[in-house]
């Protein structure tokens, strides 16, 4: 197990990276953009954790060596992704530690972790020295597979840096040699087992199938580093592919990886760089490889310095070009818009003058427009006189209408009711005098006695009432109509007015005084008032309306 955790941890170093993805929208880096921002924020977080271990460093006394070793090993991880001079430092101190216990494990420990920190430094000499003497032990099985995976490493980055063929042709030999032999001393199931194989059919150009094992090792919980080192050499066999999208695509997965555990031995970022820049993405390209070139400059890689170096020149020189492109447009811009403004002075001063010709026009014409509204205002005005003349003539009509029916109506009944009060008052007199001239007083009284006064007077009201509801059927509906709900009135098919509706009966026959009213009906004046004071108030509408809204609504039989 501490085998197989440290192998992972020496190769990390080459392969960690960071990546981008690619879309075709103008927002396609903005979340990058964004975490590349805030990447000071995960640094922060990785210096809080190198303090914990610092701290506890400082508390383990000094005697306790192993305790001591454990600590600076740790201190060396911390900082073996997030800066070579000071991983280099606690490598030291752990080896240091290692030759004071005298334990060959934790010296071989050591060595190899030096090794690994000075290939990611570009120092490969030193890396040889620093595991040259473990080469006696090479099948020793506690770190053998530690030992190839770190010279396989190294024999392969110097291939990729040697310009001599004769070199580089027996560094690429040694490098599959030793990861072949890596390989087979990892045990089957741990993720760098897998790794291990797919990337040795990589490097042997078996590029699909290479493809094939990293998808299916992506999609297994694996921890961030060993997500970014899978995003990195998906997007590096895609580059090799021609598949520059998909490339794209892994290489920011393994850029914000890289970013979130504050890795700055990076070089997904250089390669998304370079990709962003063939494909003319000059803004984002440039982002990339300066924060490429400061995670360089901060972690000490010199050979991540010589990548960048050999960008960064032409991306400035790229974006100086179209500096100046711009000013050349700009400059050609000026010249047309400086002809198309003299044009353009000549043609205001021709719309100058067309415009006071113009303006003249539009004086006469508005001035006869004025006089044209000033005449048909006053056409409007006799217009308004004219309808509301008319309407007046309407009203007029109206009431001479209603007059002439209820004078026809109540004449009638006037002229029927006076003939049946002639008759009766004629047969009366014609009685009394009989019983008079026979001196029988007592038939006179009895004559006086059985003529009802009050039982004519309510015929007589039944009669109005009759008259008045074939004036206006519609009257008791329509005085509901103004009343609150519980103070409707409801009358059965044989019952007359009420009261309350013969006042206001007399009232749309245009009897509006209360004297005449209370003549008529046989009550007291205050009586009237009462039952007028009652109605408006149990009205749905202002009091002071009741009478003119009711005689408004009230509609004549025609």
């Amino acid at each position: 197990m501490r085998e197989l955790y440290l192998l992972k941890k020496i190769i990390i170093v080459c392969f960690l990276t960071s990546t981008i993805g690619i879309s075709q929208t103008k927002n396609t880096f903005k979340d990058l953009d964004q975490i590349i921002k805030n990447s000071s924020k995960f640094d922060r977080r990785r210096i809080f954790e190198i303090d914990s271990v610092r701290s506890l460093l400082k508390k383990t006394e000094k005697d306790n060596l192993l305790a001591r070793y454990r600590l600076n090993e740790q201190m060396f991880y911390q900082f073996k992704f997030f800066k070579r001079d000071s991983a280099f430092y606690y490598g030291i101190l752990s080896k240091n530690l290692a030759l004071k216990i005298n334990d060959k494990s934790l010296i071989a420990d050591a060595n190899m972790n030096l090794a690994d920190i000075c290939v990611s430094s570009g120092m490969y000499k030193e890396a040889l020295d620093f595991l040259e003497p473990l080469s006696i032990n090479e099948t020793d099985s506690t770190y053998g597979s530690l030992y190839y995976g770190v010279l396989g490493r190294c024999y392969g980055d110097m291939a990729e840096y040697s310009n001599t063929p004769y070199f580089y042709k027996d560094y690429v030999e040694l490098a599959r040699k030793y990861r072949e032999k890596a390989l087979s001393l990892t045990e089957k199931g741990y993720f760098f087992h897998y790794f291990l194989k797919a990337f040795n059919k990589s490097m042997n150009n078996q590029l699909e199938e290479a493809v094939d094992e990293f998808t299916i090792l992506l999609k297994k919980k694996n921890i961030p580093h060993d997500q970014a080192l899978v995003h990195y050499m998906l997007g590096d066999l895609y580059k090799k592919q021609g598949k520059d999208d998909k490339a794209i695509f892994h290489f920011k997965k393994a850029v914000i990886f890289d970013i979130e555990t504050a890795t700055k031995e990076s070089l997904a970022i250089i390669k998304l760089s370079e990709l962003l820049f063939k494909k003319g993405d000059l803004q984002n390209a440039s982002l990339l490889i300066k924060k490429a070139n400061e995670d360089a400059i901060f972690y000490g890689a010199q050979q991540r310095k010589i990548q960048v170096g050999a960008i960064l020149p032409l991306i400035e020189e790229q974006i100086l070009l179209i500096v100046e492109k711009e000013k050349q447009r700009i400059y050609w811009q000026y010249i047309v818009v400086s002809i198309f403004l003299v044009f353009a002075i000549c043609l205001v001063f021709i719309i100058y003058r067309q415009n006071r010709k113009l303006n003249r026009a539009k004086k006469i014409i508005a001035v006869a427009h004025q006089n044209l509204e000033s005449t048909n205002m006053q056409l409007r005005n006799v217009n308004e006189k004219i309808k509301s003349k008319n309407f007046e003539i309407k009203q007029v009509n109206k009431q001479l209408l209603e007059a002439n029916k209820i004078k026809e109506e109540y004449l009638g009944l006037f002229f029927t009711q006076y003939d049946g009060i002639f008759e009766k008052f004629n047969s009366f007199m014609t009685s009394v005098k009989n019983h008079v001239d026979e001196e029988n007083y007592e038939k006179v009284k009895r004559s006086i006695s059985n003529y009802n006064l009050k039982k004519e007077k309510e015929k007589l009201l039944e009669n109005f009432d009759t008259a008045f509801i074939n004036l206006f059927p519609n009257f008791i509906e329509e005085f509901n109509y103004l009343m609150k709900e519980e103070h409707k009135i409801k009358l059965s098919k044989e019952q007359f007015l009420t009261k309350e509706l013969r006042i206001y009966a007399l009232i749309r026959l245009g009897i509006t005084h209360n004297e005449i009213i209370a003549q008529i009906l046989g009550y007291s004046i205050n009586s009237i008032y009462a039952y007028k004071t009652k109605i408006r108030n149990n009205s749905v509408i202002n009091k002071d309306d009741f009478d003119q809204k009711l005689i408004k609504n009230t509609t004549l039989k025609l």
